[in-house]
């Protein structure tokens, strides 16, 4: 009897520890559990995904199979996805999303392909060592702005809380998964990117996923996904030539954390402050330097 209560408590406290994201946020308001959310394999037990390379790393629905109504959002708006209780674990965030082909609703659509892109990430913060905090920690939900440019039609948007309290070793990192469904309107002509496979994006031997919050502290820490993540091209990025700062291609830059691009055998990072630019002089001259 003291063994089944002994276990039984175990069994509570270590799913209170554990968590799902079974709502989205819609203009201010918080949707039913699993309504516009593919309901996962976890949502009873909360257990997360610790295989990379486990299709279960995408919506993690490969038992319950689940599809789930698809509600309208705008793009450049403010939404969320909402946890059972709040993020437990020391941890980061990704989201991301995928569109769904031309002709095929996203109901019936499991996000396979290179497909999916991020748009909204919370990672660590540190200080050479000193300390590490990870602001995602105790977070009820995750909320952030989809970009104006994103173009219209309907998309998954999956969120990933990866905790990392014991990734101090290859397939600790604990991931907390759902995918959503929206029907995005607007007239945006974004070309999100750069677009990856889910399960592909990871190996999980990434410094961010593979990794010791606890000791040494870390001295700084490098976010799972993509490089250049965010990045929201109007139109064409701009290159220069091999003198005079002349482009050889022009665009406008549109809600652009940062982008790379090779141009002469040479690797380029260009990064903005948020607001775009589209002086393609200026950022002639920003990349050239």
């Amino acid at each position: 009897m003291l063994y089944s209560l002994a276990f039984v408590a175990a069994f509570v406290a270590q799913a209170f520890a554990h968590y799902t994201f079974p709502s989205l946020i819609v203009n201010d308001v918080k949707t039913e559990p699993w309504v516009n959310i593919r309901m996962t394999n976890n949502h009873y037990d909360r257990a997360p995904v610790t295989n990379v390379n486990s299709t279960d790393l995408r919506c993690y629905t490969s038992k319950t199979n689940a599809t789930a109504k698809t509600i309208d959002v705008n793009a450049g708006s403010t939404m969320g996805i909402a946890c059972d209780q709040t993020i437990y674990h020391a941890g980061v965030v990704n989201v991301y999303m995928a569109k769904s082909p031309d002709e095929t609703d996203v109901a019936d659509w499991d996000g396979s392909g290179s497909v999916w892109f991020k748009v909204y990430e919370i990672t660590a913060e540190t200080d050479g060592g000193q300390s590490i905090t990870f602001p995602a920690k105790g977070l009820p939900s995750v909320n952030f702005t989809l970009p104006g440019s994103l173009p219209s039609g309907q998309y998954l948007v999956r969120v990933e809380a990866i905790a990392l309290h014991d990734a101090e070793q290859y397939g600790g990192a604990q991931f907390y998964i759902s995918c959503g469904q929206v029907n995005v309107n607007g007239n945006g002509d974004g070309k999100p990117g750069p677009l990856v496979a889910i399960p592909g994006v990871y190996t999980g031997y990434e410094p961010g996923i593979l990794i010791d919050i606890n000791w040494p502290i870390p001295q700084n820490y490098t976010q799972p996904g993509p490089v250049g993540g965010m990045v929201w091209l109007s139109s064409i990025v701009v290159v220069v030539s091999d003198s005079g700062f002349t482009p050889l291609y022009s665009g406008t830059f549109v809600n652009t954390t940062s982008y790379e691009f090779t141009f002469s055998s040479l690797l380029y990072r260009y990064e903005v402050d948020g607001i775009g630019r589209t002086d393609s002089q200026l950022l002639a001259r920003t990349l050239y330097e």
